[in-house]
Order: structure tokens, then sequence, then C-alpha cells
């Protein structure tokens, strides 16, 4: 085969690779009714962080009003933030979250 059509078969490869999906924020908002321990658990056992990870992400959310809680795609962020959106909600807690393209 010719130098140029390897060339060009290569450069065809190259450009029908698909794109990596697009990449979205998750962040925890502040309020004054959900508790420091329910937002703990809901970061450990929704967005599997660590319990370290969890208390720091928490006390974010507190001094700062919000936090980044982790970085997914948008089916993977809206997953996650309706399944705690509704533990929160079964408790009681107006537990609310921000998706934003990173």
């Amino acid at each position: 085969m010719p130098q140029t059509e390897l060339q060009k078969q290569r450069n065809t490869t190259l450009k029908e690779r698909p794109q990596e999906p697009r990449k979205y924020n998750v962040i925890v908002l502040n309020d004054d009714f959900t508790t420091f321990e329910f937002v703990i658990m809901i970061m450990m056992t929704v967005f599997r962080k660590t319990q370290q990870q969890a208390e720091d992400i928490a006390s974010t959310t507190h001094l700062h009003q919000k936090s980044k809680v982790g970085t997914y795609t948008l089916d993977i962020a809206r997953s996650k933030v309706a399944k705690a959106t509704e533990m929160a909600r079964a408790e009681n807690f107006p537990l609310s979250f921000e998706i934003e393209p990173e």
C-alpha cells in the first residue's frame, strides 16, 4: 500500500474516534436545616467519598455556602443528585444541589 494511502487511513481513523463525554461538577448548597451528619452520610453513600472527604465537603459547604462534590458525566451527575435529593426529602431535609459544566 502506498505511503500516502496509509497516511489517509490513519488520519481517517483519528478523526472517527469518539470524543470524551463532557464533564459536569456537582455542587452541594448550604441550608440551615440539613444536619452535618446527614450531609456526611450522603457524601459517603451516594457520592462514595471517604469519611474525611465527606467531612471536608460538609465543612466547606457550611463556611462558603456551597462546595464541589465531584465531577461526572451528565447522566451520572443527574443520577447521583436525584438519589441524594430523594434521600434528603425522605428525611424532610431541603438539601439541594446544582450541576454545572466543568
